[in-house]
């Protein structure tokens, strides 16, 4: 009889393994459930227990399924169990040992909200890797008018997190769209030691030097003059009448109908550049958990603590595919007789056509129970793509 690899029970028992690697006052009933979770959710493509019930096999085998269900439900209802620190104790271990490609040690780091449907709001910190991203912070909150979703101590709270949990040898730079617009939040980048590239709403009151009237002067910052082919730079200006000192961006491109207006205490020249990558960086982790992933938005008549429970699970389950993404991009040699098509040239060069995260799924669905061995790596090891 042929040997199968990469079943069931290699994932469960290699995921229990590293739980308790990181996690070591886990409780045994979590211990036990929490990788039959993973596992049924990233085979099933589903976040709703009937579905990963359904996957389930090895010790649930002789187990009824609405056993099952009732069983994965009773942890996402579960006030012991926290989902926010088992992601901390995760996370943790991620970015310790995170393997960064670059010399110039630049981490974007995005933060923005994201909505599922009207039932549920989530706030997020994520970290670009490549063309996508991975969670590092996140709270959720129940339908889309919670004030608290949008509280600046909140997502202050979130920054500090984030900040500690890199040593010094990163450069942090915080990418984030014109909501999070607010001098509170950029002094609070600024005071930690980090940089932002944060786009700024057309409204606010810019006071900036006019060399044509030579004199300072306030204008509303759609109408600073800009550049269609190239960028247009403001050193040294300052924002909104509290007068926050910082720089200003503009790229007005011929194809696009309104211009990014950009402000940074960083580089100008790299400003743009570096906020290009808050989609990617964030975005994709909302699209894979949603219609691309993990089918979120079916998750419906919750309660905020199941939701919490189960996104947090989510949130490993995504990054842990996004590993095994980076693992083949970076660990070639491990990978000789698995071809996927990642790459297509484009005008000579290289362009990636699969993401991290799928080409970690489409690995993982080829490597599940197959007859020939092909490496999941549960090192758990990040790399720069």
């Amino acid at each position: 009889m042929n040997k199968v690899y990469n079943t069931q029970q290699d994932f469960t028992s290699s995921f229990k393994k590293f739980l308790k690697k990181c996690f070591p006052t886990i409780r045994k009933s979590q211990l036990k459930i929490i990788p039959a979770i993973i596992f049924g959710m990233i085979s099933s493509e589903n976040v709703t227990a009937p579905d990963i019930a359904k996957k389930l096999k090895d010790e649930f085998s002789l187990v009824q399924t609405d056993s099952v269900i009732k069983r994965i439900r009773r942890l996402f209802k579960n006030i012991l169990f926290n989902g926010y620190d088992l992601y901390d104790k995760f996370i943790r271990f991620v970015i310790k040992t995170y393997k960064k490609k670059h010399d110039d040690k630049r981490v974007h780091i995005i933060f923005d909200h994201m909505f599922s449907h009207a039932n549920f709001t989530v706030f997020m910190i994520s970290m670009r890797v490549g063309t996508g991203g991975i969670p590092l912070w996140f709270r959720c909150f129940k339908g889309k008018s919670d004030s608290d979703a949008f509280r600046e101590e909140m997502i202050k709270e979130g920054i500090s997190y984030v900040s500690e949990l890199f040593d010094s040898s990163f450069e942090l730079i915080f990418l984030a769209d014109r909501w999070f617009c607010s001098t509170t939040l950029l002094k609070h980048i600024e005071g930690l030691g980090h940089k932002y590239c944060i786009r700024l709403k057309g409204g606010i009151k810019v006071y900036y030097y006019d060399d044509k009237n030579k004199c300072y002067t306030w204008d509303n910052a759609r109408n600073l003059k800009n550049y269609e082919y190239h960028p247009t730079y403001y050193s040294d200006v300052y924002i909104t009448y509290k007068k926050f000192k910082t720089n200003i961006v503009i790229s007005k491109r011929h194809d696009v109908d309104e211009a990014w207006i950009v402000i940074t205490n960083n580089s100008v020249t790299r400003a743009i550049k570096d906020y290009s990558y808050r989609y990617g960086g964030v975005e994709t982790i909302f699209k894979n958990q949603k219609t691309n992933g993990f089918n979120l938005e079916k998750v419906v008549n919750a309660s905020l603590k199941y939701f919490e429970s189960m996104y947090s699970i989510l949130c490993i389950a995504v990054t842990f595919m996004v590993i095994i993404g980076s693992d083949y991009s970076k660990n070639t040699k491990c990978y000789k007789n698995v071809k996927i098509v990642t790459h297509k040239k484009c005008n000579g060069k290289r362009q990636r056509t699969m993401s991290l995260f799928n080409v970690g799924l489409t690995l993982f669905n080829m490597a599940l129970n197959s007859s020939r061995y092909i490496r999941i790596p549960y090192n758990f090891t990040l790399y720069d793509s």
